[in-house]
């Protein structure tokens, strides 16, 4: 059994794209278990710190989603890949996202303000620490591996993170994908059993069912910016899944599974 044999094999899914981060502060616990709620299955992004714990976070730096400013051992460009875990922890990455309202659900009340205050302080969570949420639930998760290129973690974060789906025995509930496809064929090579996605937002390869072949992959995580029907009808045929990121609109939604889209990443 792989990951996509957790559905029907006729269901459109609905992917919660790194949370629920229209209501909740994005690839944060809060995030996570609304999303349990409100999806089919989840995606989140895993980055490494300088002592080498997974912790899932979408930037490779941490002002966007923190308030690292507020500490002055933190020093600019405040690289996630710079600090321990211990360092990390003691960052808030659920403020901002009452400062900012970046989906302006605070502001149309989609979202009361006194929820999201009432929430603990939202830590940086560990991989291990997402997987034992969702493998209490039984849920599904897509898990993006960053591009670690120009770190230590380049030639290890693709066994790091197989590592932690396994030793939490997660494996027929992840599915690995990443915009680094090398990182994908290494996936294949030290696990098969973990089924694997080709994430891309530039033009796509030329001769792409046999690059995708190559990688091993069964799906195809494109941008919507270059999605149609004449690519998910030809990967469809060609036996591969179609997911497109990011899709916000109720009518686009429908139009892409109309056309053969297995599954769409949306923020809402």
């Amino acid at each position: 059994m792989g990951f996509w044999e957790n559905f029907d094999k006729n269901k459109k899914l609905i992917v919660a794209h790194r949370g629920a981060r229209s209501i909740r502060p994005e690839n944060t616990m809060s995030a996570f278990k609304v999303a349990i709620k409100k999806s089919d299955f989840i995606e989140l992004d895993v980055g490494f710190t300088k002592d080498g714990v997974a912790v899932v976070i979408h930037d490779n730096t941490l002002e966007r989603t923190s308030n690292v400013k507020d500490f002055p051992e933190f020093k600019k460009p405040y690289k996630v890949v710079d600090y321990t875990y211990k360092q990390l922890k003691k960052l808030d990455f659920g403020s901002w996202f009452l400062r900012d309202d970046p989906f302006g659900t605070i502001k149309d009340g989609t979202v009361k303000k006194e929820e999201l205050e009432s929430l603990k302080r939202q830590k940086i969570p560990t991989l291990e620490k997402v997987l034992k949420l969702l493998k209490k639930h039984h849920f599904p998760v897509n898990i993006e591996i960053k591009d670690a290129i120009r770190t230590p973690f380049d030639k290890t974060a693709v066994k790091k993170v197989i590592d932690i789906v396994e030793d939490n025995v997660m494996v027929n509930l992840v599915l690995l994908s990443s915009f680094r496809h090398s990182y994908m064929k290494e996936a294949h090579r030290i696990n098969p059993n973990i089924d694997t996605a080709a994430l891309r937002e530039k033009p796509h390869h030329k001769n792409l069912v046999k690059h995708l072949k190559s990688l091993h992959v069964r799906s195809y995580n494109p941008s919507l910016d270059i999605a149609n029907s004449d690519l998910i009808k030809d990967l469809s045929n060609a036996g591969i899944f179609v997911n497109i990121f990011t899709v916000n609109d109720k009518e686009k939604t429908k139009e892409l599974f109309d056309e053969g889209a297995k599954a769409v990443f949306t923020d809402y």
